[in-house]
């Protein structure tokens, strides 16, 4: 379902197919689902305001993390906001990017991943080795860090859904649940039965990616997106923050 959310001129703005996950991130992105909450998240706030100032007309889906990657890939999708680089997403995605490296001056946020266990478990995480578990590390198909944790030597498990894999780890089907601690805290609420292990596994910039086939049509539009949130970032963080509780 397409849900409009610049009103502009049909006639004077290009149009923008923009990929949202269906999965919330406060306060980034809010609401499950199909449907948007009203707020609906800072980044989505500030793709808005960066729209408006590009003259760009958005419209959004709500898609799985891996169905998004198959919509930018293919062209399905114009851009999908809230996406860490990776090499292998390079090859069909446009970040803005310095002397070969994604350039951080452009970055919707900021965001850590860690690793999850059943409170009271023997695993443990010194920044360098994870140990104390059995089988393999819960993760969500699609997500960049199984990248992360295949460099570490960590095999994974591959599920559909934050939801199902905290629900696996609950059961003990897994004994550790590598996650984005947003999407986590999302659905814990106060459950005090699952724990992060600290550090972090990894933190990462997260972006605008526009499809190759977008950049190519509206190359300067893509820039003023970029240069847009970018330059509004700060400012609406820091006064809409307050009104998600941030």
């Amino acid at each position: 379902m397409l849900l409009p959310l610049a009103m502009q001129s049909v006639c004077a703005a290009v149009p923008l197919r923009l990929v949202l996950n269906d999965q919330s991130s406060p306060p980034y992105l809010l609401g499950n689902g199909a449907e948007l909450e009203n707020p609906p998240g800072l980044v989505v706030e500030l793709v808005q305001q960066a729209a408006q100032a590009c003259d760009v007309s958005l419209q959004v889906e709500r898609q799985s993390s891996l169905r998004q990657l198959q919509s930018l890939r293919t062209g399905n999708a114009d851009a999908v906001p809230l996406l860490s680089y990776s090499p292998e997403r390079a090859q069909y995605a446009s970040y803005p990017m310095r002397h070969g490296q994604p350039d951080p001056r452009f970055r919707l946020t900021t965001l850590a991943y860690s690793f999850y266990v059943r409170k009271g478990s023997p695993v443990r995480w010194d920044g360098k080795q994870l140990s104390g578990y059995r089988g393999k590390v819960g993760t969500d198909l699609g997500w960049s860090v199984a990248g992360d944790l295949a460099r570490l030597g960590i095999a994974v498990e591959n599920a559909v859904g934050v939801a199902t894999n905290l629900a696996k780890l609950r059961l003990g089907r897994i004994d550790v649940y590598a996650a984005q601690d947003v999407l986590v805290a999302a659905l814990l609420q106060g459950d005090h039965g699952l724990v992060a292990l600290r550090p972090a596994i990894v933190t990462k910039d997260y972006y605008l990616p526009f499809s190759l086939q977008f950049s190519q049509q509206y190359g300067q539009v893509v820039q003023c997106m970029w240069q847009q949130t970018a330059g509004r970032r700060a400012v609406l963080y820091q006064r809409r923050g307050p009104s998600y509780g941030n």
